[in-house]
Order: structure tokens, then sequence, then C-alpha cells
């Protein structure tokens, strides 16, 4: 069974995914209000991610003697103004939830609860690829430019990538996205 750290701790990461789901859906408000229906579709997908990561440790704190528990979640305005602040927002989102993530692997490990430790180590692993992810979507847009004129590439990009996603391809993130 798990210890009451080990519990407390789970349902501390829990309102982290919690919250980042919600970041994430009122940033694709943000891109939907711009007309940005690609970013938009990112954003739901991260906020899909976020909530099904926060489902996966609901359950698992359930199964193994905790009691998962969500707390009222902080305010999700946002405050960027443009596409790169947005998205460098979204870096330090992402770094926030690492943090945690490997503070909790390191508690597991430390409290030799090694079941917890093993069921943590593909949020470990993702946290690591979502912040790489979000660090090259930050040069792309660095690259091509965030103002109005380069939106629609942007916007065209991102959609691009959300099907390949799909798909299971990899992004085009970079580079020119099929005509059509």
């Amino acid at each position: 069974m798990l210890s009451n750290k080990i519990k407390n701790a789970l349902n501390e990461q829990i309102q982290k995914e919690a919250y980042a789901s919600n970041v994430y859906l009122t940033l694709a408000t943000w891109s939907e209000e711009r007309n940005l229906d690609g970013i938009a579709e990112y954003f739901y997908a991260a906020s899909n991610d976020e909530r099904e990561h926060m489902l996966e440790l609901y359950k698992y704190l359930n199964t193994y003697g905790g009691s998962a528990h969500l707390k009222p979640l902080k305010d999700t305005t946002v405050k960027q103004k443009n596409l790169l602040e947005v998205f460098k927002y979204v870096f330090d989102l992402e770094h926030e939830v690492t943090v945690s993530i490997n503070k909790l692997a390191k508690l597991t490990y430390e409290e030799s609860d090694f079941a917890t430790f093993k069921f943590l180590e593909a949020f470990v692993l993702e946290q690591q690829q979502s912040e790489k992810s979000v660090n090259d979507l930050i040069d792309m847009i660095k690259r091509v430019g965030y103002d109005e004129k380069n939106l629609f590439y942007l916007n065209k990009t991102f959609k691009k990538n959300e099907e390949r996603k799909a798909q299971g391809l990899p992004p085009v993130v970079g580079s020119e996205p099929d005509k059509d």
C-alpha cells in the first residue's frame, strides 16, 4: 500500500495535471478567438493528454489504497499577447510539471515504493519529450515569425502536425507543410 507521503504527493500531481489540462483549454480558446484552428487543435490535444495523465494517476491512487481528489483549480486566464509568448508560457507550464513529476519519482524511490516508481517512469519520459517538443515549436515560431502575416503558415503547420500525429507520423516542425 502507498504511504501517506506518496498519497499526498500523487494528489498534488493530480492537481498539476488537471490545471495544465485547463490551461490548454484556455489556450485553445485564445487560438480560436484569433481564427487559428490548427493551433487550437494542438491545444485541445494537449489538454486531453494532460487529462489522461490526471486520470491515470487518479486511478492508480484509488487502486492502491489512496483517495484521489481534486481541489478547485487556479484561474487560467491568458495574458499573453502573441504566439511566441503563449509558447514560452507553455514551456514554463510543462517544465513545472516536469519538475513536479521528477520530485514525485524521487520521493517514491526514497520511500522504496518501487512499484509506484516504475508506474511513473512513462510520465518522466513523456515530460522530457514534451519539453523538447515545445522548445522545437518555439524555435519554429521564432524562425518563421509570429506576426499576422505568418500566423496563416504557422496555423497550417500546426494543423498538419496534428494530422500526422493522428497517423502516428513525426511532426513537420520547421519544414514546409504539404500543399493542399
